[in-house]
């Protein structure tokens, strides 16, 4: 991928996938949980990806002059070598994560969602929707420039990596038309 608007919409579609198969998994395995909170709650996944306002950002307490998508595509596709890189990842990676994480409560606090269990549901769907993705992705292993594992081989939780199964046995059916290489062929 060469182009950042190309790894914009990249992003744009794992967002949509997550947020499809959070979905079918909620409705196969958790089916006591409110979809239309869960859809909201899912459809924030990543959201930190798509703020380049630096007015947004700083309200999260991110003070990078750079966006985090922006960041994060000069990663795109590399075997990282050096311990400055490895550093400047993670640090990337927890400045995504706290943004995410704080969108994450406000939402919950706008919801009125204060049940733990309830909020623990929506989280193990969205993190296993994530893993999911990402391993069976077909761009996943150019963006991280390595080969991807399994999400039911991956995850050390048995619990969550039951859910994966689940997921990985109907991934194709409920990405469809969600893919990059979809995408670039439309164009």
């Amino acid at each position: 991928m060469k182009k950042l608007e190309d790894f914009k919409r990249y992003i744009e579609l794992h967002r949509q996938r997550v947020v499809n198969l959070g979905m079918a998994l909620a409705r196969s395995q958790f089916p006591h949980l409110e979809n239309v909170n869960l859809e909201f709650f899912l459809r924030l996944h990543d959201r930190s990806k798509t703020m380049s306002a630096p007015v947004t950002l700083k309200s999260y307490g991110y003070n990078n002059p750079l966006p985090p998508l922006e960041r994060l595509f000069h990663f795109y596709g590399k075997s990282l070598k050096t311990e400055t890189q490895n550093h400047d990842l993670k640090t990337l990676i927890s400045d995504i994560n706290s943004i995410d994480e704080k969108i994450a409560l406000r939402f919950f606090e706008n919801q009125k969602i204060f049940d733990p269990k309830m909020r623990e549901s929506f989280f193990i769907i969205e993190k296993v929707a994530d893993l999911v993705d990402r391993s069976l992705d077909p761009q996943a292993s150019e963006e991280f420039g390595h080969h991807m594992i399994l999400a039911s081989e991956y995850v050390r939780d048995p619990y969550m990596a039951n859910l994966s199964v689940w997921l990985e046995q109907n991934y194709l059916q409920l990405t469809e038309n969600l893919s990059f290489s979809t995408y670039k062929k439309a164009e």
